[in-house]
This record gives C-alpha cells, structure tokens and sequence, in this order.
C-alpha cells in the first residue's frame, strides 16, 4: 500500500509539473503575443501619427505657401493694361483701398459693415458651424464671417472645394487667435470687393463720392455694404433703386442689433444713393477698361502688388475705333434717332481686337457689346441654317415654305409671301421665318436650341420658335461669336479679352492668368463651311466693296428698335449695332447706315495686310491647328497674343 501510495504521488507529482510546464510556456506564449500586438499597435499608432503629422505639415506648408499677406503701405497698386504686342495702353491707379484707418474712420461707420455682414462678430472665434459645414461642400460662396472673407482674400490664387474651404477655415481660426477684431475688420474694409474692379472702402469712397471714407454718411457706408454683398445685383451705378433700398435695409439691422437708436433709421433712408463719381477719360476705351478691370478682379482678387494686363486689344484697330464710331455715329446715327452704337471685332479664334461699348462712354452705361441684350431678327437664325447644312450641306436643297403652325406658333413672313417649297439659298436672302421653324422641327427645337449654345451664344434662350426666328435678345458678342465659325475653321470662337494676367516685374515667375485655348469640337463640317460661304455670298451687298475677299449682311430688327451689321474678311469679324437704351424706335438701317460705318472700319483695319481668300485662310487654319496664326502671330509667340 505504501508503494501505491508513492508512485500515485509521483504520479500526481509529475502530472502538476507538467501542467506548471504547459502553464509556463502558455503565459510566455501569452506575453510574447501581447508583446507583439503592443509592437502592433505602437507602429499603427506611430504610422497614424506620421500620416496626420506630415498631413497637417503639409497642410499648414500649403497654406503658408498660398497666403499672401503683404500690405502696400505706401500707395495703392497700378494695373498696367497692354496690348497684343505688349505696347503699355493704359495705367489704371486708385482701385485697391491700402489705407484704411480705424483710428479715423468713425465708429458708427465701421458698424455699418459689422452690422450688414457679420453682427456677431464681436462675440465669436472667427469661424461658425456653417463654416465647417461648408468644409464637406463645393460651393464657391465665401464664409458667412468677416472672419472667413478675410481669410479667403489672402490666398493667393482663386479655388473651391473641400480642400480650400479646409484651409480657409484653419486659416480664420489662426487669425482670430492671433489678431484683434480690430485688425481683422480693417482688412475686411481694405481688402473685400465692392464691384466695378474696386477693392476696399477708401478706394470706393474715392471713385464713387468723391471724398475720403472717413466723411461717408452712414448711408453711403450701407451702399457700400451692400455693394460687397452682391457686386453685381446691388451695383448703385446700374441699379441705384435696389441698392438704396439694400442699404435701407441695412441701416434697419444696424437698429435691431443696437449698433444705432432704433428712431433714427427712418431718418437715414434714402430713395437713390448720393453719388459722385470720379473718372478719368482713358486713352484706351472707358468700357474696356472696366472689362479688365472686372476680369482682373475676378483671376487676381485683392493685391497690394502692380499688375500687368497683357490683352489681345490691337492698338492700331482699337484707336481706329474709337475715333470712327462717335464721328459716324454723331454725322448719320443721331440724326436718325439712334443714341448708341457699338462695335466688336475679333479674330477668328475669338480674341477681342477692338471693343466700342457705346457710342460715347459714361461708368452709368453698360458695355453693350457684352452686357446689354438686344433683339437680333435675323442675325441669329443662321444658326438654325447651319444645323441644316450639317445634315445637308447643299445650299440649294428645298425646305418647306408655309404658315404651319409648330409648337403653337404660326410663323410668319417679313414679306408675308409664302412659296410652299424654297431653296435653302433663297429663304436666308428672303429672311422668311417658316423655313427656319420648319428646320426646327424637323431636327428638334431642343437640338437646335443647344447647338445655337454650342456655338457661341452666351445670352438666354427660349424652348419655343422664338430662339430660331429672332425674337430672343442677344448680345452683340453672341452675334459676332457665332459668324466667327467658319472663318474658325467650324469650331466655336473662345472669345477673350485677357491673354496673360501677371505681376508686375515677375517676368520669369508663372502668371496668374493664361489663356489656353480649349479643345473645340468641330461643330460645321467641311461641307457645312462651304455651304455657309454661298449663303453668305447670297446677302452679301457688292456695293460695300471691300479690297478684298469679305461677307456681310445687315438688318432692322425689334420694330425698328434696333440696326445690325455683321460681316468678316479672312481676318477679322467685325459686329456694329445701332439703337436706343429706352428701346425707342429709329431709322437707322442695318444695310446702310451701319453698313457704311462697318465699311470705313474693316478698310481702315486691314491697311497694309496681306489679301487672301477666306475659304482658303480657314482650310489653313484647319490644317495647322493654330487659330492664333496669320496677322498677330509675326514673331510674338512669347505673348501668347
């Protein structure tokens, strides 16, 4: 029994062993495992660790590369506008604010903006929760602070998006902690854009009161407020009614947030804005001045650095302009009843060569080359006859001439004569709307409607007969855009008037503005282009008589409210237009008048330039690819002219 009793405890005894063995190697298992998954978790955290490091570094190495926050002390910076060659055209000074002072502009002035912007701004960090709402959108409206414009007015370059809206974010939060309110109001009065390529308060009170910020009224200071909101809806030159009442409006806040007595806001209202602008009578035309000046606005943003403007204007052509169409319009347009005219003449890949907003120039007035509408009749229904030719380039093939009714219209004829069928050819030098109306409907009104787009009309345009009979407004850049195609080898026109934005004195240095020309579909085929020329050939008077190979046409269209002629060489496309800004009729004649003044211009334009033909100046263009050949290339391919 004793023996038993021995061998069971060394039995039991070796069976304790080994489970202590087994239990050992498991804990050593057990720690090397955790051992390992700490290694793990130490590499992840150390990884995810570099991954944000390196990402907020470059985050904050972006942002710090993208900010601009120079402040011109001494003046306000020039913008030097040139011409295709690079030949200095004008020097625009006084439209960059560098030097508001919220030691002298009055308190109750500085609230005005607080008050039309950002009412809290005195009780916040910079940013809102729109703002980091804003972060996961790609909106392009600013942020709703004071705080977060300011932000966005010093990068450098323009952007939208996630990324951007990041980095304005951070951007505001950094300003806020660094900065006073104080400091950071006065860069938003310095730096925000009031319209017209004006930045900043003091150059606004300059330009447009006729005195220093520090003596606006509190009215006036409103007017600017609600300029900075919105630009170009509330721009008191044009629309002096709605901006006044915005600035009423604003006054009203400045009450409801006690920044003024509630019972002085009625005292301050005003039907019109108090203006006195100031402006100086340019060399270069008035309005396009202001087309740069706006477009610079737009690329550029806020600089306290000068700027070079190198456009496609050819000072030659320009000059000629400016001196031929107010002599032509006082001698034979006034007379008969027609205050303004306006002339457009590009090259054939769409750069502006020379620009006549109207006949005498006025910052009240609107460009009316781009930015007024006017009834075109006919000018735009070769859009619908070049649709047709795409499917049948035959000029004489026959369309159906009768008063059907489509869509509800029935269309009819200037002559009120209607032949049943007609050729393509006699219907566009007849004028009459029911071949264009019936094309329409045989190809889709839609398809026509979108292809008058593809081409180069910019303008509105409606979903029935009227955008292929001309009822629908246009601008006289649409006009001219749309004759360009042809003689651009059937590819739509990219109509500029910038070619390179830089700064001043950064001759090496990448500009902030290139113009690269977008690949075009083709959108008239070969045929369709030959097709166009015979058309063309068909209205062209020949008592217009160019020295050289041209096409043109002109008409009466809106009940006599408007006069058109439009017409191109192998060079240049040339549009002037006649009428009234009160839409009252005159007698001024399309194929008279105003084909006259298109005659002594394009003579006078192509002094000294080699003849070619045009059909064969767009096969040229066909096979080289290069729209920006013939005159203006000659040795300047530097400029990009």
């Amino acid at each position: 029994m004793a023996e038993e009793n021995e061998d069971g405890e060394n039995s039991s005894g070796g069976r304790t062993a080994a489970q202590m063995a087994m239990k050992r190697i498991a804990e050593k298992e057990l720690r090397e495992l955790r051992k390992w998954q700490r290694r793990k978790r130490m590499a992840i955290y150390g990884l995810s660790f570099a991954v944000v490091f390196f990402t907020l570094f470059g985050i904050i190495f972006s942002i710090k590369s993208n900010l601009d926050l120079s402040r011109n002390m001494v003046r306000s910076p020039e913008v030097r506008i040139l011409g295709y060659d690079g030949a200095l055209l004008e020097t625009i000074k006084g439209h960059y604010s560098q030097d508001v002072s919220l030691t002298t502009l009055p308190e109750r002035v500085q609230n005005v903006f607080v008050a039309a912007a950002d009412p809290e701004f005195y009780d916040h960090f910079g940013v809102s929760g729109a703002d980091f709402a804003r972060i996961f959108s790609t909106g392009e409206a600013p942020g709703s602070t004071i705080t977060m414009k300011v932000a966005r007015s010093f990068f450098k370059r323009k952007d939208s998006g996630p990324g951007r809206h990041m980095q304005e974010f951070l951007v505001a939060l950094w300003l806020d902690w660094s900065f006073s309110k104080k400091t950071i109001l006065r860069s938003y009065l310095e730096r925000s854009y009031v319209g017209r390529g004006i930045f900043g308060i003091s150059a606004a009170s300059r330009l447009w009161y006729g005195g220093p910020a520090e003596r606006m009224s509190l009215h006036q200071a409103a007017v600017l407020a609600a300029a900075i909101s919105d630009p170009e809806t509330f721009n008191p030159l044009y629309y002096p009614r709605e901006t006044a009442e915005e600035a009423n409006q604003i006054l009203a806040r400045m009450g409801q947030h006690k920044f003024i007595e509630a019972d002085r806001v009625s005292a301050l209202t005003l039907l019109e804005p108090k203006l006195d602008v100031q402006y100086e009578e340019n060399v270069l035309s008035g309005y396009v001045v202001d087309m740069v000046l706006e477009e610079v606005a737009d690329i550029v943003g806020y600089s306290s650095r000068d700027i070079d403007v190198l456009t496609s204007i050819d000072w030659t052509i320009q000059n000629l302009a400016q001196e031929i169409v107010p002599e032509v319009a006082k001698l034979r347009m006034e007379p008969r009843g027609a205050d303004q005219t306006g002339l457009l003449s590009i090259s054939p890949e769409g750069r502006i060569r020379a620009l006549i907003g109207g006949s005498s120039y006025s910052p009240f007035q609107r460009n009316r080359v781009t930015e007024v509408r006017r009834s075109a009749g006919r000018m735009i229904k070769i859009a619908t006859y070049y649709y047709a030719m795409n499917e049948n380039s035959d000029p004489s093939q026959w369309v159906r001439d009768n008063r059907m009714a489509v869509g509800g219209w029935r269309p009819i004829n200037p002559d009120h004569e209607y032949q049943g069928m007609i050729s393509l050819r006699e219907a566009f030098v007849r004028d009459v709307n029911t071949v264009p109306t019936s094309l329409a409907d045989h190809f889709g009104l839609l398809n026509v409607r979108e292809f008058a787009h593809n081409i180069g009309i910019k303008s509105p345009l409606s979903t029935d007969i009227r955008t292929v009979v001309g009822l629908d407004p246009v601008t006289i850049a649409d006009v001219t855009a749309i004759h360009a195609l042809p003689q651009n080898s059937g590819k739509p026109a990219f109509m500029t008037l910038i070619n390179k934005v830089s700064y001043t004195g950064d001759d090496y240095a990448e500009p902030l503005y290139q113009r690269v020309d977008p690949v075009q579909e083709k959108r008239l085929t070969d045929e369709a282009i030959q097709g166009s020329y015979v058309l063309f050939a068909s209205v062209t008077d020949p008592q217009v008589r160019l020295d050289r190979p041209f096409a043109g046409y002109g008409t009466i269209a809106g009940g006599r409210t408007d006069a058109w002629y439009t017409g191109f060489s192998s060079d240049l496309i040339t549009t002037v237009w006649s009428g009234n800004d009160d839409y009252s009729r005159m007698d001024v004649r399309g194929e008279v008048e105003l084909a006259s003044l298109w005659r002594l211009f394009m003579l006078e334009a192509h002094d000294g330039l080699p003849i070619r033909s045009m059909v064969r100046a767009s096969s040229e263009r066909r096979r080289e690819g290069d729209g920006v050949k013939d005159l203006w290339k000659m040795g300047l391919r530097e400029n990009a002219n």
